[in-house]
């Protein structure tokens, strides 16, 4: 029985060990997004939004991509030539990071940046763009920015100022050669 029960621990282990490595080990502890409340300008209109479910019902995956696409594309125009609020700006950040459009993703982020520029989601997604694209000094800013913001008996501060630590370590290593 206790060799059973070892058995046991040892798979469950072992399932989490491979999730862990290959699934998406961030939506174990990443929040479940809240409805906007009653009265927020923000929120999508729950009956264009069910208007919408019904024009696209039977519709092709292409033309729902290309929907999606086109709405996306009108959120960012109008918030381009009219400017937004913070909700607006992190909606167009979730919707380009939905699209995998790492170029549209930091427009959006900038955007949200400029309207809320101590806000925690928008700073480490920048380092995380800045660090995809080769910015390291440019992701290094943006990572010194956010250390402040967060608390630091929280596991995340250490992770983030070691991750400065190790941009400071490569310009070292950069300027000695």
């Amino acid at each position: 029985m206790r060799t059973l029960g070892l058995m046991v621990i040892a798979v469950l282990f072992t399932g989490l060990a491979t999730y862990m490595t290959v699934g998406n080990p961030r939506l174990l502890v990443t929040a479940v997004p809240k409805m906007a409340p009653q009265g927020d300008s923000s929120a999508p209109d729950p009956n264009r939004v069910a208007a919408l479910a019904e024009q696209m019902q039977g519709a092709d995956q292409a033309q729902v991509e290309g929907t999606i696409a086109g709405m996306v594309a009108g959120l960012r125009a109008r918030l381009e030539a009219e400017g937004g609020t913070a909700a607006e700006w992190d909606r167009l950040v979730r919707s380009y990071a939905t699209l995998e459009d790492i170029n549209g993703l930091a427009f959006a982020v900038e955007g949200l940046l400029g309207v809320d520029p101590q806000n925690p989601q928008a700073l480490i997604l920048a380092g995380q763009i800045a660090t995809e694209r080769g910015d390291r000094a440019g992701a290094k800013a943006y990572f010194m920015r956010l250390l402040p913001l967060i608390d630091p008996e929280h596991p995340r501060f250490e992770q983030i100022r070691s991750l400065i630590e190790t941009f400071d370590a490569d310009e070292s290593t950069s300027s000695e050669n």
